[in-house]
């Protein structure tokens, strides 16, 4: 897809962050887009964005864990469109804390979102741009997390794994009807998501909370940036697009020298 120019968009996690940065960047390239988040309040104040870049935009909140909300908000946007052009699942949460320390609940609202909230979009959207028969493309946002696990990141990276696993064989069954699929794995970014970080156990303490902080707040990555690389991931149907100088370094040093990577990751 090389031209977004009224095309159908729809973005999950769209209130804010990476979400909304892409939201505006489509608008601004003239689609019309389709916001949901939870928070309908930040969905319209995106969406005034999105006008005043050139594009439409309108709001339907949703809970992407939530598969009848995805079902209901599935029905709201082929009641005005017959298929989506570009379905980007985004929505996300972030975790950290040893695997062990983890609570099993905290373990499933993780992967309720992360994985189920992809798996929920794939299902309410895809097969209509099947049928629709006129191509496509399909973002899913993970992170360089689903590139490499590092300590105390487990439940956050079996979530993003599992979305690039899935995004790989998604990839191929779609090759067929010419509707692509695409993977974001960014490193740090400045967003409002590393001040929602839940930490929980040792990874908990006020220590270990200002060295995340003060990781996000070394980065230079912003979200405009990622949006704008994720625009040309989708016009290179390109798979999986690493973004900023972790997700590079990782992605490279783990293909060619994996053991020098895990020495310099274990601390």
């Amino acid at each position: 897809m090389q031209n977004f120019k009224d095309k159908i968009a729809l973005v999950t996690g769209a209130s804010s962050g990476i979400g909304e940065a892409i939201a505006v960047a489509l608008a601004r390239e003239g689609a019309t887009v389709v916001l949901t988040a939870r928070d309908e309040a930040k969905l319209d104040d995106v969406r005034r964005r999105c006008v005043a870049a050139g594009g439409q935009a309108w709001v339907h909140p949703a809970e992407v864990s939530d598969e009848a909300q995805m079902n209901a908000l599935a029905d709201a946007v082929h009641a005005k469109h017959k298929a989506l052009d570009l379905l980007i699942n985004n929505a996300g949460v972030v975790m950290g804390g040893f695997s062990w320390e983890v609570e099993t609940a905290d373990w499933r609202r993780l992967h309720d979102i992360n994985v189920m909230g992809v798996v929920h979009g794939i299902r309410a959207f895809v097969p209509k741009m099947i049928a629709r028969q006129q191509g496509g493309h399909v973002v899913n946002v993970s992170s360089v997390s689903g590139l490499v696990g590092t300590r105390g990141m487990g439940t956050y990276s079996a979530s993003k794994f599992a979305v690039i696993g899935l995004s790989e064989s998604l990839r191929m069954e779609l090759h067929r009807h010419r509707i692509g699929v695409s993977v974001i794995c960014p490193g740090y970014v400045k967003t409002p998501i590393q001040g929602k970080v839940k930490m929980v156990g040792v990874l908990g303490s006020p220590e270990a909370r200002k060295r995340v902080k003060r990781e996000f707040e070394k980065t230079t990555l912003t979200a405009e940036a990622v949006a704008q690389r994720t625009l040309q991931a989708i016009r290179r149907n390109e798979f999986i697009a690493s973004i900023g100088r972790e997700a590079m370094f990782v992605r490279t040093l783990k293909r060619w020298a994996p053991g020098l990577l895990e020495r310099a990751l274990r601390g």
